[in-house]
């Protein structure tokens, strides 16, 4: 179920078109890894994230979005965003110029990876229509 939810979370961000088969079964396991290394995230807090409510976001709940972006490969082990490789893979089936100005748009890097990480995150939910 926690891996549905994230997975449901991803698709909420990019839409599931811009998602491959093999990028959402790789999803699934990552997920499930940082579930489990994150302390205090609940699969209701997940699905909060889903839904665009981002009232009760914590320190635990930004660095659960570190470990499952730097696991994907969108963000490196020292906090940076990969914007070449996050612009490779969510352009496969979406405008490539589109998905270059969101990324650029969205890769903002902060004090804190996890703040980093979540904070793109958010950007990523909030300007997923400028893909369409």
């Amino acid at each position: 179920m926690k891996s549905f939810i994230f997975i449901a979370l991803i698709v909420a961000v990019v839409g599931v078109n811009a998602l491959t088969e093999e990028q959402l079964q790789k999803a699934s396991a990552v997920s499930n890894e940082c579930l489990s290394k994150s302390d205090g995230v609940e699969k209701d807090d997940v699905e909060k994230l889903r839904q665009g409510d981002f009232s009760s976001v914590d320190q635990n709940i930004k660095c659960f979005a570190k470990c499952f972006l730097e696991r994907i490969g969108f963000m490196d082990a020292g906090g940076n965003l990969v914007d070449a490789f996050a612009i490779e893979r969510l352009s496969l089936n979406r405008e490539k110029d589109k998905v270059e100005a969101l990324v650029k748009r969205c890769s903002v890097k902060q004090s804190d990876p996890c703040e980093t990480a979540f904070r793109a995150f958010e950007c990523f939910y909030n300007e997923k229509s400028a893909l369409f």
